[in-house]
């Protein structure tokens, strides 16, 4: 057993199914004219007759469970179940490009391999959006351990693991350690939150790796982690060196931007003006202008310590008199100014208050989504077609109601999906990546309960929709976000992270030595 090199020793997968549903057993030798079909029932042979044609096994499982009823209540939904089959059956197609696959479900294809011979070829066709130039090939072997397949360039990424496939002699792994080295490989060019594509193959002498000690075989051990994981890394930080001539980084210089982003922006206001979330009242002189003043002459060459990073500071006699008209309960807080496009800066009982402009209008806007229950759509002056995972575009058909709830809309074409409108306190730029991280938090469904789903879908979309850091905001406009966090006593955004924190006054004096 040691020299293992199979995925399997006993041959017992098909006993255990054939003992919990209806098989059908077709085998003929390419010895024998005549082959035999057996119809299996609950593990016992219902029936046997000869069979003639071509060459080969089938087995067909019907009515799966059917005879535990208890198990089959752990079964998902159908589309649940019929994804993880299809994501099952991606890794086989990238395992074996020896083998060609022809994969239907309902009736439809959605794969035939038939004439990709390559690895690379079959990534594109599973992940539509790449091509093969996107690719970097992964080649590095020694004694011990070869190493090969490919990886993607560092601006060819998505938001979470599931385009990382890694085998190690043949065998789909998911082990958090090999991720991890694969991701050290990039170094500093992969940015946070992003995470490449890549098809890695690991061949190691089958005695170095113990491939029983995980009830699905999708963890392994290694006799050297240490020596396998860095060997991963180098492996991966070679092809990338060798591949950085593939792309390119733009640099805008400041004397070439100096007004901050020119893409289309919306007023705080409108977002709160928008279907389903319009009970807010903005009652300021500001309500009609731009939140995002691109007329402003500063710039961040001047110095670092530039005199629009620090501007207008609210006197200390108002910030005393706003104080005074604090309700009770409320924590005491007044407002002073803005520090570097993204901090706002308040003065409260228990010292400097900083709060992240971003966090704070991602938090604000998913608690008013929360609040409507549902987001109203905006039309896209220009539906987008779109080129996503087979497993996703099953998602998005499956999930279509509560997407819709979302204000995410479709228009299906045969096997075309088009996007015609997204949420409208949105914008449209990266509306495409908004939706496959929400595709991603459906996958969860199942694992946690709806509402917790859900609430992960609007921190999403508010993410997307809030300010960001850098974008500037006039005084009038950073206080009332100021006062309306202040009023919610928010603490976290949507995500967990940190809103605000304290610098408390004791600190400075010890550190001023006072």
């Amino acid at each position: 057993l040691d020299p293992l090199l199979t995925f399997g020793f006993r041959g017992g997968a098909p006993s255990p199914i054939a003992s919990v549903s209806r098989m059908r057993l077709s085998t003929i030798s390419d010895t024998e004219e005549l082959g035999v079909a057996l119809d299996i029932a609950g593990g016992d042979i219902t029936g046997e007759k000869p069979l003639s044609g071509s060459n080969g096994t089938a087995v067909e499982v019907f009515d799966l469970l059917y005879n535990t009823p208890a198990r089959r209540k752990f079964l998902k939904s159908a589309s649940i179940e019929g994804r993880m089959v299809t994501e099952m059956v991606q890794r086989f197609i990238l395992a074996f490009d020896g083998i060609d696959f022809t994969y239907s479900r309902d009736s439809q294809v959605i794969y035939d391999t038939r004439g990709l011979e390559s690895v690379e070829a079959r990534a594109a066709l599973i992940y539509p959006g790449l091509s093969e130039k996107d690719l970097i090939p992964v080649s590095e072997s020694s004694a011990e351990i070869k190493i090969r397949g490919f990886v993607t360039l560092p601006n060819r990424t998505r938001k979470n693991r599931m385009g990382e496939n890694i085998f190690v002699n043949g065998r789909y792994v998911r082990q958090f350690e090999l991720n991890f080295a694969l991701e050290r490989g990039y170094g500093e060019t992969l940015q946070k939150g992003n995470f490449p594509f890549a098809v890695l193959f690991i061949d190691i002498d089958p005695q170095q790796v113990d491939v029983n000690i995980h009830p699905q075989k999708l963890e392994v051990k290694f006799a050297s982690t240490a020596s396998v994981l860095d060997k991963v890394k180098r492996a991966v930080r070679s092809a990338i060196i060798k591949g950085a001539g593939h792309f390119t980084i733009n640099v805008v210089h400041s004397e070439d931007n100096t007004t901050g982003s020119s893409e289309e922006r919306k007023d705080i206001s409108e977002i709160y003006q928008d279907h389903g979330i319009s009970d807010h009242d903005f009652k300021h002189s500001w309500r009609n202008q731009k939140v995002f003043d691109n007329s402003a002459s500063d710039t961040y060459t001047q110095s670092r310590f530039d005199r629009h990073l620090f501007r207008s500071f609210t006197p200390a006699e108002k910030r005393e008199s706003s104080q005074n008209k604090e309700k009770s309960g409320v924590a005491k807080a007044s407002f002073i100014g803005v520090f570097g496009e993204r901090y706002l800066i308040a003065e409260s009982e228990d010292g400097l208050l900083l709060i992240d402009q971003h966090a704070a209008h991602e938090r604000i806007i998913f608690e008013a989504l929360k609040e409507s229950k549902r987001i109203s759509p905006q039309n896209l002056l220009m539906p987008l077609e779109l080129n996503l995972e087979r497993s996703k575009m099953d998602m998005v058909i499956a999930r279509e109601e509560t997407l819709k709830k979302l204000g995410f809309t479709f228009n299906f074409d045969n096997d075309k999906i088009i996007m015609v409108s997204i949420p409208q306190v949105m914008r449209t730029e990266g509306a495409i990546d908004t939706l496959e991280e929400i595709l991603h938090e459906m996958r969860l469904e199942g694992l946690e309960t709806p509402e917790r789903v859900f609430d992960n879908l609007l921190a999403s979309i508010a993410c997307k929709a809030a300010i960001r850091t850098g974008d500037r905001l006039d005084i009038g406009q950073a206080e009332v976000l100021f006062e309306e966090l202040k009023k919610k006593n928010l603490l976290v955004c949507p995500h967990g992270r940190p809103i605000s924190m304290v610098i408390r006054l004791e600190d400075l004096d010890r550190y001023f030595s006072r």
